[in-house]
């Protein structure tokens, strides 16, 4: 499985939008194109991993599209990540950036929004 950063965002979106205080088992993506579950679940597992939520993700091993997830709720980390990411142009410009460079790490990811973030809010300032 390849990682994919618009996945990631798109579930860190949905999360988001969902009721506070409430355990979430199911997630409606909008991005629009087919996701299938067991990759979902494995990015899932993967912002688990990386602190951006706090939950467990539960593969069925049979038939890895039956699965349960359960996500208790958003770190820190995890909003930082959101509101980063929030805008499509701070996105765009930071995946263009990153494809340029060729490879990448997440925290990279991290610092290349935050720097995309300060430029637009500088931009607004001047």
């Amino acid at each position: 499985m390849k990682r994919d950063l618009d996945l990631c965002r798109e579930l860190m979106l949905a999360f988001e939008a969902a009721p506070a205080g409430q355990t979430i088992h199911t997630i409606s993506l909008t991005g629009g194109g087919e996701i299938d579950t067991a990759n979902a679940f494995a990015h899932i597992d993967l912002l688990i991993g990386a602190g951006f939520l706090e939950g467990e993700v539960y593969p069925n091993q049979t038939d890895p599209d039956n699965g349960m997830f359960f996500v208790e709720k958003i770190t820190w980390a995890g909003h930082d990540f959101i509101d980063s990411a929030r805008s499509e142009s701070v996105w765009s410009k930071t995946k263009d950036r990153l494809k340029k460079a060729g490879s990448w790490t997440f925290s990279l990811v991290m610092e290349t929004l935050k720097d995309e973030a300060k430029s637009q809010i500088g931009d607004l300032l001047h």
